[in-house]
C-alpha cells in the first residue's frame, strides 16, 4: 500500500518539473526575441555602413531630396538616403529600416585634403621676402620673381633654406571656387522663408529635423547667455554681436557685420558682407567657418580680423567676385594660431608672430612691424603644411582634381 506522504512528493516533482519546463520555454522564447532582434541590428547596421558609402561616393549626386534605396533587390533592407549643403561643408542623413526598427545617422562631409603646397601667393611681378625666424614647411605655389631673403629692422632671415619644399610657379589668379556653391550661400543673405526671432532660453534643433531659419530683429542681435546648436540659420540685417557667453554649435550666421567678444569659444559658420571682427583669444573649434562676401557694388573694404591669441580651426575665406580698388583683407593677430586653410582673394595682413598649419592663399601679404608696413614680407610667421592633421578635410568650395569625401563629423 502506498503511502499519502508519497503522493505528495509525486505532485511536488511533478510541479518542479512543470516550472523547470516553463521557464526553458520561456528562455528559449526570449532568446529567440533577442536573437531576431541582434540579427535585425546586425543587418541594420550594415545597411548603415553601405548607406555612408554611398552617400560618401562620387556617384552620388542627389542634393536636397531624399533618396530610397533597397539595398539587395529583396524588399528587407531599405534605406533613406538625403545630401544637402551646410555653409561650406555637405549634410548628409541615412536611415535604415527593417519592419519597426530603424537605425539613423547624420554626418557632415568633406573632400580629401592632399595639397603638399604650404602657401599659394598670385604672381603680381614681385617677389616674396623672408626675414627673422620665418619657417615655411611645405610646397610653395610662388612668382616668378621668387623668393629672396630680407633684413627688416636691421635683422636678417635667421634660417638656412628659404623653404622646406619644392617651389612651383603661380598664376596671376588664385585657385577658382565653385560658383554654384557661392551663388546658395550668398542666396542664403536674401532668404524669405524665415521665423520670427525671440529666443530668449537655448534650442537646439537635430539634423533629422527641417532647418529652422530665423530673421533676427534689431533687438535680437546680441546672442549671449544661451545654446544654440543644430540644424539653425540665422539671418540678420544688421551687425550680430555673440558674447563670449554664447554658445553656437554647427549654426550659420549670416549678417553685414559680425562682432565676436573676446574669449569666445565654439564651431560655428559666420558669413558677413562687410566684416568679422573676432576678440582677443577666441577659440573656434574645427570644422568652424569664418568668410566675408563683399557685394560688387560695395564701397568699404570687407575685412575678417582675428584679435591676438585667436586659435581658429576650420576655413577663412574673403571674397570678391571682381578686383575693387579696396581689396577684401584677413588681418591675423599676434600670437595667432590658425589651423586649415586662409584664403583671401586680396590680402592677408600678418602682425608678428602668426604660426598657420594648412595651407594659405592670397594675391598679396601685408606685414605690420611697430615702425612700417611691409608688402609682400614675411617675418617671424611658420608656415607647416606637414604639421596640418592628416584629418583634416577641404571644403567642396575649392574646385579639386580630387574630391574624394570623407566623414568631417559625426552629429546626433
Amino acid at each position: 500500500m502506498i503511502k499519502a506522504a508519497t503522493l505528495y512528493m509525486v505532485i511536488i516533482i511533478a510541479l518542479l518539473i512543470g516550472m523547470i519546463s516553463a521557464s526553458l520555454l520561456t528562455i528559449a522564447f526570449y532568446y529567440r526575441i533577442e536573437s531576431q532582434k541582434k540579427a535585425r541590428a546586425d543587418r541594420l547596421g550594415a545597411s548603415q555602413e553601405s548607406s555612408i558609402a554611398i552617400l560618401l561616393s562620387n556617384s552620388f549626386t542627389t542634393y536636397d531630396a531624399d533618396v530610397l534605396k533597397d539595398l539587395y533587390g529583396d524588399g528587407k533592407d531599405s534605406v533613406v538616403l538625403n545630401k544637402t549643403r551646410w555653409g561650406v561643408y555637405t549634410l548628409n542623413t541615412a536611415k535604415a529600416f527593417e519592419l519597426m526598427d530603424t537605425m539613423k545617422r547624420a554626418f557632415f562631409s568633406a573632400n580629401a585634403f592632399t595639397d603638399p603646397s604650404a602657401i599659394y601667393l598670385a604672381d603680381e611681378d614681385r617677389p616674396l621676402s623672408v626675414s627673422g625666424n620665418t619657417q615655411i614647411t611645405g610646397d610653395g605655389e610662388l612668382p616668378k620673381a621668387g623668393l629672396k631673403q630680407s633684413y627688416v629692422d636691421g635683422k636678417p632671415y635667421a634660417g638656412k633654406e628659404l623653404i622646406k619644399g619644392a617651389i612651383k610657379n603661380s598664376t596671376r589668379d588664385l585657385p577658382p571656387l565653385d560658383e554654384d556653391l557661392l551663388k546658395k550661400l550668398l542666396d542664403n543673405f536674401e532668404r524669405k522663408d524665415t521665423l520670427a526671432f525671440a529666443l530668449n532660453d537655448s534650442i537646439v534643433n537635430s539634423f533629422f529635423n527641417p532647418v529652422l531659419v530665423y530673421k533676427m530683429g534689431v533687438k535680437d542681435t546680441v546672442l549671449s547667455g544661451f545654446a544654440i546648436k543644430g540644424k539653425i540659420i540665422l539671418i540678420s540685417d544688421t551687425v550680430v554681436y555673440i558674447k563670449a557667453d554664447a554658445v553656437l554649435e554647427d549654426v550659420q550666421v549670416y549678417a553685414p557685420g559680425i562682432v565676436v567678444s573676446e574669449g569666445f569659444k565654439g564651431s560655428c559658420q559666420l558669413f558677413a558682407r562687410d566684416s568679422v571682427s573676432v576678440g582677443k583669444n577666441c577659440v573656434f573649434s574645427y570644422p568652424s567657418f569664418i568668410g566675408v562676401f563683399k557685394p560688387e557694388d560695395g564701397t568699404m573694404q570687407s575685412k575678417i580680423s582675428l584679435g591676438a591669441g585667436t586659435h581658429f580651426s576650420g576655413l577663412l575665406l574673403s571674397y570678391e567676385k571682381k578686383r575693387s580698388a579696396l581689396q577684401t583683407i584677413i588681418s591675423l593677430g599676434k600670437d595667432c594660431l590658425v589651423k586649415g586653410e586662409v584664403y583671401a582673394t586680396g590680402y592677408i595682413k600678418l602682425e608678428k608672430p602668426v604660426v598657420v598649419h594648412g595651407k594659405v592663399y592670397a594675391k598679396r601679404f601685408i606685414m605690420q612691424t611697430p615702425a612700417t608696413l611691409y608688402e609682400n614680407y614675411l617675418i617671424d610667421l611658420v608656415l607647416n603644411r606637414k604639421l596640418l592633421s592628416g584629418y583634416y578635410l577641404s571644403s567642396p568650395l575649392f574646385e579639386r582634381k580630387t574630391t574624394d569625401q570623407n566623414v568631417l563629423k559625426w552629429l546626433n
